[in-house]
């Protein structure tokens, strides 16, 4: 700890991090590591973007003894995948103490609380206890208390804290961007109530450095691996079944179209929806594994943005360029890319169709009453999407 706290201060912790961050940062020029001018901008680009989330997660919220509950996945700190209609929030804990969570849930369509080892480009995989909003009592005035750790409350809501626990992660659902609340939540260590941080420590700051470096380093290679074994083992333009992934919550299934298309080209997916609670279709990177321009474009779609048509089906067209229907799921003019889509709660777990269609005859291989969406529609909605984007985060 003195060594540490000596390599602060002397500026060589200081030293050592940026140096990491020079070759994480350099690395994506490797062969492994896509090279095309704009995955080129977007890797940079998410090295910087894993460095916000590492600094917040881990010098600013990485003391379980003074936990504090911060947000990733925004639009400008992606990492892993996110899902659009999710809002993520993710605290440090240990397992020797006990912590009150609570938030106010009326509106909130859904979430999910689970304990995990950590995260998964480190290799901490394991969920050790996960519950539901559904599942969890709430008080009359609307707001839902969750004590973490400790023995079990005569009555109230709890999770174990297994000894390997180190990170509790929040998801709030947002499939309705009008209408479904997401609310800031809280989280204290019991017996510190009201007890503020300690002062920044030198050595406290040289580890958290070391971890935030670490943090990036890892992330870069382990999704950039992650996006090209699932391009490997799939096949262009046709959907996997969905699946659950370890280190993902319980009740999530996920599943995967990796696309591959030419200039004058469009995917076609036509899909029975699932008979779940929530469910939704987004577009990720390859390399960087990001869910693209969510806030400003329209890279997903989920069961109350999507059209069905009359027989039941959604009918989604990836494309480069709008086609002029309402289910347009923008490539950002990527040649290739992973469509992915979330099947929660499901009882049914229907595996899309895709099929690559001329861009030219789309129409001819829709319902005759699909609808048509003009381009003034299209700004309409967008402008749309992005104020009921940026809304949740402020």
């Amino acid at each position: 700890m003195a060594d540490d706290a000596a390599r602060l201060v002397g500026g060589e912790a200081w030293s050592a991090f940026c140096e990491r961050l020079r070759a994480a940062g350099l690395g994506i020029l490797g062969d492994a590591y896509p090279a095309d001018p704009q995955a080129r901008a977007e890797g940079f680009r998410a090295v910087t973007r894993l460095l916000a989330a590492a600094l917040r997660a881990e010098l600013e919220g990485g003391d379980p003894a003074h936990p504090c509950l911060v947000r990733y996945e925004e639009p400008f700190t992606q990492w892993g995948g996110p899902n659009p209609d999710n809002v993520y929030l993710r605290a440090a804990v240990a397992s020797d103490a006990v912590y009150r969570v609570w938030g106010e849930v009326r509106g909130v369509r859904a979430a999910i609380f689970s304990l995990h080892a950590g995260d998964m480009q480190l290799g901490q995989t394991a969920v050790y206890a996960e519950t539901a909003l559904d599942r969890l009592a709430v008080g009359d005035d609307g707001v839902l208390e969750l004590v973490l750790g400790g023995a079990p409350p005569a009555h109230g809501n709890w999770l174990p804290l297994d000894p390997g626990a180190r990170l509790l992660v929040i998801r709030i659902f947002q499939s309705d961007w009008e209408h479904d609340a997401t609310p800031p939540f809280f989280i204290e260590r019991v017996g510190a109530e009201g007890v503020p941080p300690p002062p920044a420590e030198p050595a406290a700051v040289a580890r958290a450095l070391g971890r935030a470096a670490e943090w990036v380093e890892r992330s870069l290679a382990f999704w950039n691996g992650y996006t090209r074994a699932a391009w490997e083992r799939g096949t262009p333009n046709v959907a996997t079944p969905a699946r659950a992934v370890p280190g993902g919550a319980d009740d999530i299934r996920y599943g995967s179209c990796p696309w591959q298309l030419g200039a004058d080209e469009v995917l076609l997916v036509t899909c029975e929806p699932p008979a779940a609670r929530y469910w939704g279709f987004t577009i990720h990177t390859l390399g960087w594994l990001e869910s693209g321009d969510f806030v400003n474009r329209q890279t997903s779609l989920n069961a109350h943005q999507a059209h069905l048509d009359a027989d039941g089906r959604v009918r989604l067209v990836l494309a480069a360029a709008d086609p002029g229907v309402p289910n347009w799921i923008d490539t950002e003019a990527r040649p290739r890319g992973l469509l992915v889509y979330r099947w929660v709660w499901t009882r049914t777990s229907p595996i899309p169709v895709a099929a690559v269609v001329p861009r030219a005859a789309l129409r001819a291989h829709l319902p005759a009453d699909h609808p048509a969406v003009d381009a003034a529609e299209r700004r309409r909605r967008l402008a749309r999407r992005r104020a009921l984007a940026w809304r949740r985060y402020l």
